[in-house]
């Protein structure tokens, strides 16, 4: 089971999840190739993508779709697969702004908005 929070499902949860895994092939095969996928993050391997990608764009499911929209930037993909290095800060840091900005929208200029940031 691919969920990331399978354990935390109730018994009645728990075997319908089994009953549609079994039930459809389609399912537990997409089910699979979404945890395979959340997988390459963590194993950081080399040529790990392209196999992800063979294996999906083969399958039934809904992610065959999804893997040959990887394919029209597969080297950014691949390097945020395979690198060490993460955006994450700068997003968070980006977000914040945004944030910021929104609550202050048209009431205000730069120096309100510096003034907000510096103080967060």
């Amino acid at each position: 089971m691919a969920l990331s929070n399978v354990h935390k499902l109730n018994v009645t949860d728990k075997e319908f999840l089994d009953f549609l895994y079994s039930s459809s092939s389609i399912i537990s095969e997409a089910s699979e190739l979404e945890s395979q996928f959340k997988k390459l993050f963590h194993a950081k391997e080399p040529g790990s993508l392209q196999k992800w990608i063979e294996r999906a764009i083969k399958s039934d499911s809904s992610l065959k779709t999804f893997a040959k929209g990887i394919l029209l930037d597969y080297e950014a993909v691949n390097q945020a697969v395979i690198s060490s290095i993460s955006n994450g800060q700068v997003e968070g840091q980006v977000n914040k702004l945004k944030t910021i900005k929104r609550e202050i929208y048209g009431r205000a200029g730069f120096d309100l908005l510096k003034t907000m940031v510096l103080a967060n």
